[in-house]
């Protein structure tokens, strides 16, 4: 059995929603409605487009803003923790 990831605080998913928008590639997209996302998932968290957002980007900034919000470190640091080491091997 896989280990059930957190579901994210609702007070967080405007931050998600910004740093996506600040990530968009092209500003007319049909895939996503020009949100920059295409919902939430089953876990809470913002579902970034692929047609128009630049996910790696995302995901560094994403990454950042988890390290600094102690709640959120708490809940997620051990899921970008070995994402790290991946990235030290390489």
């Amino acid at each position: 059995m896989s280990e059930k990831t957190p579901r994210l605080p609702d007070k967080y998913l405007d931050v998600a929603k910004k740093v996506i928008k600040e990530n968009r590639s092209k500003n007319n997209c049909k895939a996503c409605y020009d949100r920059g996302f295409i919902g939430t998932n089953q876990d809470n968290m913002v579902v970034p487009c692929t047609k128009c957002v630049d996910i790696e980007e995302v995901m560094v900034k994403w990454r950042s803003f988890v390290r600094e919000n102690e709640e959120l470190t708490n809940l997620y640091g051990e899921y970008f923790e070995e994402d790290e080491e991946e990235q030290v091997t390489k």
